[in-house]
């Protein structure tokens, strides 16, 4: 299907299993930004914002990651074994490797820029700090840069550690198990509009699976303590996050907070850490003066970028 803001298809990726990916085309694009989205939503939440991207000479693609948004709910063209969060770390690894090689192929003249948010943040970050494929390392040098919002290293609220003992026990017997997702839609922006509308998604849901989100929050940690020592010197990382977000780790919880932590130990050699004040989340569905420093930001820094990618 083709529409005046976007192109959508169904893809079919590792095992088999069909994905729905969207493409925002820019009139004369200077680099396309893989997006990755977070739990608990789904691609079809960005048209505003890949939209104003596209406008700015960035194409953007992006797909429902396995086990939510339309590659897990649409009956009609999902996969048979595709469920609402069934999925795990290694999964999706393999699917965004799988992606890039896809996009890669679809735009060879293009500089690859990778970029995830919340939970899809935690995801791009493993994606270039792992030990064992995949993905492959000669993937990883297909990019340009990396781009993480609002990446949940830590969750404000965590769980207990009995609760997280009990998961982990239960998740090893019944990884698929699903439970809900305590996400506070007050929490997410200052923009009730966008709030309300993510209340009434038919692609958002609720409940994750025990793998899938103990996986996340596994990584999370793996990332600030261990495994950002992994990041290519060579691959510039522009980290975004509000001072307010009250779904991951920021100043409230601990001084310096989780995601200037992983910042000051990350061995990048050309690395940025942008703090919005006052604001939340969702940093691209908060009021416009936040909302187009975000935009500025991320089109800043591909764009500066492409002297060194070309």
């Amino acid at each position: 299907m083709e529409t005046s803001a976007y192109t959508e298809e169904w893809l079919t990726g590792p095992t088999s299993t069909k994905f729905y990916a969207r493409a925002y085309s820019a009139d004369s694009p200077k680099a396309v930004l893989i997006y990755v989205h977070g739990a608990a939503e789904h691609t079809g939440r960005y048209t505003q914002t890949h939209s104003a991207l596209a406008s700015r000479g960035v194409t953007v693609v992006a797909y429902d990651q396995r086990g939510f948004g339309r590659t897990a709910l649409d009956i009609e063209r999902k996969s048979k074994d595709s469920s609402y969060g069934k999925t795990s770390l290694a999964q999706q690894l393999q699917d965004l490797e799988w992606f890039v090689k896809h996009v890669h192929h679809r735009y060879p003249d293009l500089p690859i820029f990778l970029m995830g948010f919340s939970m899809g943040g935690v995801v791009i970050l493993s994606f270039a700090t792992c030990d064992d494929a995949p993905p492959a390392k000669s993937t990883v040098a297909l990019l340009s840069g990396a781009i993480a919002a609002a990446p949940t290293f830590l969750l404000t609220k965590s769980p207990s550690k009995f609760v997280r003992w009990a998961g982990e026990k239960v998740r090893a017997i019944a990884p698929n198990l699903v439970y809900p997702i305590q996400n506070k839609t007050e929490d997410l922006s200052r923009n009730a509009e966008t709030n309300k509308a993510y209340e009434e998604d038919p692609f958002v849901k609720t409940p994750g699976s025990l793998r899938g989100i103990g996986d996340a929050l596994d990584a999370g940690e793996e990332l600030l303590y261990k495994s950002y020592q992994n990041w290519p010197p060579e691959l510039p990382i522009l980290i975004l996050q509000g001072a307010d977000d009250q779904a991951s780790s920021i100043s409230q919880v601990s001084l310096p907070s989780a995601t200037e932590q992983f910042f000051e130990r990350l061995p990048a050699t050309d690395k940025k850490l942008s703090i919005y004040s006052n604001a939340c989340h969702e940093l691209h569905n908060e009021p416009e003066s936040v909302k187009e420093q975000y935009l500025d930001d991320c089109v800043k820094f591909i764009k500066f970028h492409l002297r060194s990618a070309s």
